[in-house]
């Protein structure tokens, strides 16, 4: 079931500044107490005041000053200093702003989507443990708010600087924690985390529509966001309330719950029929209903698989389940004044607020349970998707080209930084043809509005996900991931392969811990330039001799691995390309591989699946980067 976030209400929103006869000094809602700021290079601190006043900005007992311009804006450059602190910050011009509780150290930005946005509270891998542990005060946060914009925007609307600990850790980027938990403890300096991220956004919506006009597949939209005769805002608007009454709907449970179909007694006769677990997605709010007879009404427990993506569940008129975008269905078990020797009636109420595509059930895995014995509820269900008013049909322009850097990059842009991390692309799987020359443009287009050169750019290669294949065959996800591998061709990059690491009924992997410390990993060597095994083994080249290909690797590290047996994972082709399993085994730092089919092998591919069976790791634990070799 693939879950994304459910988005926000939008509002287009402009910095209004104050006329400039009353002009008070202002500063970015990005700079605030407890703020971090970037250890080890000049700091840039800007903001806006009367027109030609002076402005000085003083830390640590020095300060730099400068002028505003004929519109009121400024800008300084505070010298490079150590980490450390607590310091305030005093900025005065003909009014004063202290802010209190500052420290030097690392900055980071923690872009992408939903993977990247998963709070540490989201139910990860040992959460509950992990919150505990937060008692880091020297880690701060910074939320950017989730806000589109129709143009680049000079301010945010919102947010504070956070410290960590057990009471605010919940709402930290889980990804970015294990990241940033790691840079502190071993550079032994704060950290802060600026997180800037949307679940469920490609990276064209993160990228300046000027930079998209030179960009494959992106030339049109692009230009159609800079067209100043379209109306943005009045369509923006209209959208706006269509998303209103679509959530409207999906939460009115007086509404839907008044139409009796939950009931036992509810006359479903006019209904059709569909066999569950469907086979193609029903649209818009969807009702099914079917009668099970049970020989005891004890230990009951009911199953559904899964169910995309929200619902309530009903047994003989009671409502036993409730599932939100968030949740993995799971048992559900059924109180004994509910269920009921005989015939019992289930029902269930269920919407997709992402694409309107819902889907009911997987095989082998939809049963009640009494007693003991398990019975299956695939097959027929009535059901009805005409009983409620359709879902509103609204676009995503959290989508279209610019929105977000407008409001979520432009105004941080600036803010001195070590580096970004970037978890994204799942939103972009469909066009992974595209994606390659879009992230590099997204990368550089960052990188000039930062102001401070090559930044570190670190991002997460996408994990394993879907059903796994009986056969070797293409792959969108693949595709996507090796426009990903080709990024690292850009200064300064870094990518953390997690090809191990996924669930296939969840594009949200729940392991957050190795994702965050293998992005760490590539910053140990990117960023800190320490000599240590930061990926894991990379193709380098292949030499074919006779029917057997040998494979080369970078990033060998200590000697090349499988979790079990011989590698697998790996497929062969001649040159007509059809690929087909081969078998596999490690030779010194090589890999060999052969199928005893053909004769005169050419090419060969790893892990090139949505969801591959793959085994292959250094020694240090690092999975191999996905590849292949016939293009």
């Amino acid at each position: 079931m693939i879950r994304l976030f459910r988005p926000l209400t939008i509002v287009i929103f402009m910095l209004v500044m104050p006329s400039w006869a009353e002009a008070q000094l202002v500063l970015p809602q990005v700079f605030g107490d407890h703020m971090v700021l970037q250890r080890d290079q000049n700091v840039r601190f800007w903001g806006w005041a009367a027109p030609n006043e002076q402005v000085s900005v003083e830390v640590d007992g020095f300060a730099v000053t400068t002028k505003t311009s004929p519109e009121g804006k400024w800008e300084v450059l505070y010298p490079s200093h150590v980490a450390g602190g607590p310091y305030t910050v005093a900025v005065k011009a003909s009014t004063r702003i202290e802010l209190t509780d500052v420290w030097f150290g690392d900055v980071w930005v923690a872009g992408g989507q939903s993977n990247m946005e998963w709070k540490l509270g989201g139910k990860i891998n040992n959460w509950e443990a992990e919150i505990a542990d937060s008692d880091y005060p020297q880690i701060r946060f910074f939320d950017v708010p989730r806000e589109l914009a129709l143009s680049p925007q000079d301010n945010i609307s919102g947010g504070e600087w956070r410290v960590a600990g057990p009471k605010t850790a919940a709402d930290i980027s889980a990804v970015g924690w294990f990241f940033a938990k790691s840079n502190h403890l071993e550079k032994g300096v704060p950290v802060g985390l600026i997180q800037s991220n949307w679940g469920g956004t490609p990276a064209e919506a993160w990228t300046s529509a000027e930079r998209l006009l030179e960009v494959p597949g992106y030339e049109k939209t692009a230009a159609e966001m800079l067209d100043a005769t379209i109306d943005w805002e009045a369509l923006k608007k209209a959208n706006d309330d269509r998303e209103k009454l679509k959530w409207e709907l999906i939460g009115d449970e007086t509404s839907f719950m008044s139409l009796g179909a939950h009931l036992v007694e509810y006359d479903d006769s006019a209904w059709k029929t569909v066999s569950l677990p469907n086979k193609e997605p029903i649209m818009d709010f969807v009702w099914v209903r079917k009668h099970v007879n049970l020989k005891s009404a004890k230990g009951v427990r009911l199953y559904m698989g899964e169910i995309t993506q929200l619902c309530s569940v009903f047994m003989n008129g009671q409502l036993v389940s409730k599932e939100s975008w968030q949740d993995s269905t799971g048992i559900v078990e059924i109180s004994p004044d509910i269920a009921r020797k005989g015939d019992n009636v289930i029902a269930i109420r269920a919407s997709n607020s992402w694409d309107n595509r819902v889907w009911i059930g997987r095989s082998g895995e939809m049963w009640l349970e009494a007693s003991g014995k398990k019975q299956s509820l695939e097959g027929d269900w009535k059901y009805s998707n005409t009983l409620e008013p359709a879902m509103p049909k609204v676009e995503r322009f959290n989508w279209k080209p610019g929105v977000l850097y407008n409001g979520m990059i432009q105004p941080i842009a600036g803010y001195g930084i070590r580096g970004a991390i970037w978890y994204q692309g799942e939103s972009n799987a469909d066009k992974p043809h595209l994606y390659n020359e879009l992230f590099e443009a997204m990368i550089e287009d960052w990188r000039i509005r930062w102001r401070q050169g090559n930044f570190p750019f670190l991002f997460v290669q996408l994990a394993n996900f879907m059903e796994r294949k009986d056969l070797p065959q293409e792959s969108q996800w693949a595709e996507l991931r090796e426009a990903q591998t080709q990024a690292l061709q850009l200064p300064n990059t870094g990518m953390a392969t997690i090809i191990d690491i996924g669930e296939a009924n969840d594009i949200h992997p729940r392991n957050k811990q190795d994702v965050g410390r293998r992005l760490w990993a590539a910053a140990r060597k990117v960023v800190f330039n320490e000599e240590v095994v930061f990926s894991g083994p990379s193709f380098s080249s292949q030499e074919i001799q006779g029917d057997r290909i040998i494979l080369s690797f970078d990033q060998v590290g200590s000697g090349l691995m499988t979790t079990s047996g011989d590698p697998v994972g790996f497929a062969i082709a001649g040159a007509d390309k059809q690929f087909v399993w081969a078998e596999a085994k490690i030779e010194g730092d090589q890999v060999v591989v052969w199928n005893d089919q053909i004769a005169n092998p050419e090419y060969v591919r790893y892990a090139w699946a949505d969801n591959p069976a793959c085994n292959l790791y250094n020694k240090e634990g690092l999975p191999a980067v996905p590849f292949r070799t016939d293009q």
